[in-house]
């Protein structure tokens, strides 16, 4: 997921507005006649939209896995999908038809019976909108949706993919209310929201916090907790003083380095951590100069100082990522390790631009977003302008931009920029086609290699596991040699706690999807 927002700390006036949503759903009565149990989760996270055809990030995703459901979805601790809003589901005919079967008697939280017209339309919303966040891009392969009366959809692809069933699973595969949605518009940031997930919206402030209760007619299991209110915090500091205070539960997304260490020591706090499928990666328009050229893009590749981001800047609680698909993913190989080497060589990268005859130093500007992938990332690209700079090769100055204007030029106004990538499924597919196909590709970096798409087409096609981790391996060596992305730490997923919250290890896994009707509190 691009995990793509300028949001301030909240007034005083905004902290007695939370703090009364808190108690006066502390002081409510459950169905059950205890009292209302209220999670309150903090993050330095942001949301662009809530609704799912217009948003592509991190944040707004975390939002959306209350409210919607898909028709398929991952159980905690990964795996294959599970028919959840479907009954089942499978290919006919070959990789290019996929049906489902559709669960009767669910309804939204608005009172609508959910039929097959409401997963046509969701789907055909998403393609016809083209929000510019690029989440229609994960229906690149898509032709056509039919439904066979209420309860039997059918997805027609443009060519065989195997992995269908896991973009069903994505934020743009969220289920809709066809009744509730404007077909060709995307609902207002605080509009009302429709879904069958197991929350409904109850208040949205945008910038300080959003609130949310369980839906009571929600088809699944009840969540472990009554409500659940995010929090947004414009400095992970504050963010921090508030979990030691007690005035949140838990926190998901992001504290600086220097601050999950000083968790880690704090009494009464739990830094909870679970498989590494984040990464962080510098993106390169192939159109754009000087970036253009080629050889300035191995230069880069061949100082990327991959270790001293991981030691100096993040501590080691992140890893050195040497290819876009992170490490114990199948299929993975350390490609721009092959191609560039374990560590920063000057030489290599001297050598390369000489050959093409490019002057140096090369002056360059390189984009970072400041709050959106946490505070560390000064740092960071403190710690890349350093390596650049002290190479004599490059002449690097640095600027930075709030999200709400960063993630709308990107491609377009920015040569060189810092994104994040969280799976939206978790597969080694899922990091090569948002990034280098042409149909899927939404970093706007201008590349297409006919041998890149030749690899996608023939990945997407393949019927068995060992056929498609062949060619994945392939499209790794190959982006790694072209280098349009030169991909630098994968992290894990990261969750700081009161020790009275329970729940919180068991939906840490490769989906990165923080379930929050899985959390209690005691």
């Amino acid at each position: 997921m691009k995990r793509k927002g300028s949001w301030r700390i909240a007034g005083l006036g905004a902290f007695v507005v939370a703090l009364a949503t808190a108690l006066a759903i502390w002081a409510g009565v459950g169905q059950s006649g205890t009292t209302a149990t209220v999670l309150i989760d903090g993050t330095t996270d942001s949301v662009t939209n809530i609704d799912p055809a217009g948003n592509y990030d991190f944040g707004s995703a975390t939002v959306d896995y209350l409210l919607f459901d898909h028709l398929l979805d991952f159980h905690a601790g990964g795996g294959q999908p599970y028919p959840n809003l479907a009954s089942k589901c499978g290919f006919k005919g070959g990789l290019k038809t996929y049906t489902c079967t559709l669960r009767k008697g669910i309804k939204f939280s608005n009172g609508d019976d959910f039929t097959s017209a409401d997963v046509k339309f969701s789907f055909d919303r998403v393609v016809k909108i083209k929000d510019p966040s690029g989440i229609y891009t994960l229906f690149g392969n898509l032709q056509s949706v039919t439904t066979n009366g209420d309860f039997e959809v059918t997805f027609h692809l443009k060519n065989p993919q195997s992995t269908w069933p896991l973009i069903l699973t994505t934020g743009a595969a969220f289920i809709v209310d066809h009744k509730a949605y404007d077909p060709a518009k995307v609902q207002a940031v605080t509009g009302d929201q429709v879904g069958t997930g197991p929350y409904k919206l109850d208040k949205y402030q945008p910038g300080q916090q959003i609130v949310v209760s369980t839906y009571a007619g929600y088809h699944g299991p009840k969540p472990k907790n009554d409500s659940v209110i995010i929090r947004y915090y414009s400095k992970s500091s504050t963010m921090k003083l508030a979990l030691t205070k007690g005035d949140v539960d838990m926190t998901f997304r992001d504290f600086t380095p220097t601050e999950l260490q000083s968790l880690k020591r704090t009494k009464g706090i739990i830094v909870h951590a679970g498989k590494a499928s984040s990464i962080r990666y510098l993106v390169l328009s192939v159109t754009r100069p000087p970036t253009n050229n080629l050889a300035v893009r191995k230069a880069l590749a061949y100082l990327m100082p991959r270790q001293a981001i991981a030691s100096r800047v993040y501590h080691g609680d992140v890893a050195p990522l040497y290819s876009m698909t992170p490490a114990g993913f199948p299929g993975h190989i350390d490609s721009f390790k092959i191609v560039y080497g374990a560590s920063p060589s000057v030489a290599k990268a001297k050598a390369a631009l000489a050959k093409a005859g490019v002057k140096t130093p090369v002056a360059i500007t390189i984009w970072w977003t400041p709050s959106h992938y946490g505070d560390a990332s000064a740092d960071e690209y403190a710690e890349i302008q350093r390596a650049l700079n002290s190479s004599g090769l490059f002449k690097v100055k640095l600027k930075s931009a709030e999200w709400a204007q960063y993630s709308d030029a990107l491609g377009r106004q920015y040569g060189a920029f810092q994104l994040g990538w969280f799976p939206d499924y978790p597969d080694g597919e899922n990091y090569l086609l948002p990034f280098y196909s042409k149909a899927n590709n939404f970093t706007a970096t201008g590349y297409v290699n006919p041998k890149m798409e030749a690899l996608v087409k023939k990945e997407q096609n393949a019927e068995s596991p060992a056929e498609r981790i062949a060619i994945l391996k392939q499209a790794q060596l190959l982006a790694a040699k072209d280098a349009p992305i030169i991909p630098y730490w994968q992290g894990k997923m990261i969750s700081a706690a009161r020790n009275n919250v329970n729940g919180i290890d068991q939906t840490l896994d490769p989906t990165f999807i923080m379930r929050f009707w899985l959390i209690s509190k005691s």
